[in-house]
């Protein structure tokens, strides 16, 4: 091949190359950026109010540990804008929930689109919304991540079961998500916030 046909051979890939991106930035008449997302693609496919598998390589977003390790006690939650944040531990989604912004600036004031935690009692994954919370202060009785968290329980009657079995805890402990704040955060992972 000669010189000259391999330069144009070069001039016509880079031609193409331009018309299909051209094309590409064509295609749509609005000016805004498209958000970006550090989703995995099982993640993308899943809607931001369901929650999504644990991905192996996923870290806690307050702690650093790894989620998928702990598959009766992790917990995640999504954010409008389309971010999904894993934890290892429903003390852990606490933090966050109470102060995002702390743990990833750009989620300050965040609305969240959904949050999850596993029932202390079924491990099944529950709604953290609707879930019941046991302030549970003694790390001694719970042999879970970071050895001390808040009890989700799907059922009212499972955090008052719980309670019941305790003289140093009483109904005042029974919590709902929104009586979370930054007293009790602090309490679960005070050394997180700085």
């Amino acid at each position: 091949m000669t010189r000259t046909s391999l330069t144009r051979r070069r001039l016509v890939v880079a031609a193409g190359t331009l018309t299909a991106a051209l094309a590409g930035c064509a295609g749509g008449t609005d000016d805004a950026a498209e958000p970006t997302s550090t989703a995995t693609p099982t993640e993308q496919s899943v809607a931001l109010t369901d929650p999504a598998p644990i991905p192996e390589d996923a870290s806690c977003a307050v702690c650093n540990m790894m989620p998928a390790k702990f598959p009766d006690y992790n917990a995640q939650l999504t954010v409008e804008v389309g971010d999904r944040a894993f934890f290892c531990s429903s003390g852990c989604l606490a933090a966050y929930y109470v102060d995002p912004g702390n743990f990833e600036p750009s989620h300050e004031g965040a609305t969240f689109a959904g949050l999850w935690v596993h029932d202390h009692e079924t491990k099944e994954l529950i709604d953290a919304r609707s879930a019941w919370f046991v302030r549970e202060t003694n790390a001694e009785r719970v042999d879970d991540p970071m050895q001390r968290n808040p009890l989700p329980f799907a059922a009212e009657s499972d955090a008052q079961a719980y309670v019941a079995e305790y003289d140093d805890l009483s109904e005042s402990d029974i919590l709902r998500l929104t009586d979370f704040d930054m007293d009790l955060a602090t309490f679960y992972r005070g050394r997180f916030f700085e």
